[in-house]
């Protein structure tokens, strides 16, 4: 076995080196371990759990493997900070609680998912994660308040479920990437008034996602928290749109923000949530020139008639031209399908004669631009 201890700043004498952790070694601020596979594993475990890393080199096809029971004597007294390990299994980490920092790099192919969905429920302070040539496909962080949680290059992810989770990301660094659900919510306390927080921008959700085709957002909370304006949000790819649970204390209109941004959407799905707040202001628009060639499909479940609401119905009408159908229906639900799909779950409602031929006439008056007349169903 060949070792290397580098950096090893700040040592203590003998007498104070005693450490209540895994080992009784001296205390170093760093250390960095190069080994080739030999009999002695149990000893090399032992000093991985004090290292800050370790890299197992010996034929990169034989990946290290951990022992089951775990590293340490004394697995709630570890305070080891920073990890990263590279060409081995992940470790048992219920000894890694007061892990902030974990690298991961060169794992098996055979790592199980199980593995991977350990770090986040077994390392309650981890803030970041990074995962250098990840095999993850299938991503979902659902929960979790305990710190922010960064994810860096993920080049094989394809579907991931962002649920109310403190996550720093660039969707560009998913190239791969297609199926995506974000779920947040941003004001917690119920207030007499709406406060718009100009803080924060949809871009950071959404931003340079070239291969996303299906989309679901949950945006909601006391506070109508986005920016009117995403001038470099683009979704050219997305194809199915879900916005779901949108308080009806906002201003409906606020999808507006993604119609203006998916060239290629085909189904547009909105459903709006009772909400006990007083209304926000409306959104006021900037007016725009474009249209949408490929959109066929438009329900929306929560429709009341409000003055905003059929301004978002005219608007998606006059700026498709390929639009087949427009479903409004009051009462009904999401049903979700897993992370990733989801069914739109309708109840009739009987709407009198008067208010709904005053809600079909302000759609009507409004004269798409679409080839082929549309379909309206008001239920």
């Amino acid at each position: 076995m060949r070792a290397m201890a580098t950096s090893m700043n700040n040592l203590l004498d003998a007498d104070d080196a005693q450490d209540s952790g895994c080992l009784g070694l001296r205390s170093f601020r760093k250390l960095r371990l190069e080994f080739f596979a030999t009999p002695c594993s149990p000893s090399i475990n032992r000093l991985i759990a004090k290292a800050v890393s370790a890299r197992h080199i010996f034929r990169r096809r034989h990946a290290h493997s951990f022992p089951h029971h775990g590293l340490c004597n004394n697995p709630h007294e570890s305070r080891l900070r920073s990890l990263k390990l590279a060409n081995c299994y992940i470790p048992p980490l219920e000894e890694f609680h007061a892990l902030t920092s974990l690298v991961l790099q060169d794992l098996p192919r055979s790592t199980p998912t199980s593995s991977y969905e350990a770090i986040f429920t077994l390392c309650p302070q981890l803030q970041s994660l990074h995962d250098c040539i990840s095999k993850i496909k299938q991503l979902t962080l659902e929960d979790c308040w305990f710190g922010l949680i960064k994810l860096y290059t993920l080049p094989m992810l394809e579907r991931m479920a962002v649920v109310e989770t403190d996550v720093s990301y660039k969707l560009s660094s998913f190239p791969y990437l297609t199926h995506l659900n974000v779920t947040m919510r941003h004001g917690v306390t119920k207030t007499r008034f709406c406060r718009v927080k100009n803080d924060f921008d949809l871009d950071w959700y959404l931003g340079d996602a070239p291969g996303i085709t299906d989309l679901i957002t949950r945006f909601t909370g006391y506070d109508r928290w986005f920016k009117p304006w995403s001038p470099t949000l683009l979704l050219p790819k997305l194809r199915r749109l879900l916005i779901a649970d949108v308080p009806s204390s906002w201003d409906v209109s606020w999808p507006r923000l993604l119609i203006e941004t998916v060239p290629c959407l085909e189904i547009l799905h909105i459903h709006i949530a009772p909400w006990e707040e007083e209304p926000c202001d409306d959104i006021l628009w900037q007016p725009r020139e474009f249209s949408h060639s490929q959109l066929k499909e438009s329900v929306i479940i929560g429709f009341e008639g409000t003055e905003r609401q059929i301004y978002f119905v005219n608007f998606v009408n006059k700026v498709s031209t390929a639009l087949q159908l427009v479903s409004l229906y009051k009462n009904g639900h999401v049903q979700d399908r897993g992370r990733w799909d989801w069914d739109m779950v309708t109840q009739q409602y009987q709407w009198g004669s008067e208010e709904r031929i005053k809600i079909l006439n302000q759609i009507v008056d409004n004269a798409p631009c679409a080839a082929t007349p549309i379909r309206l169903v008001l239920e």
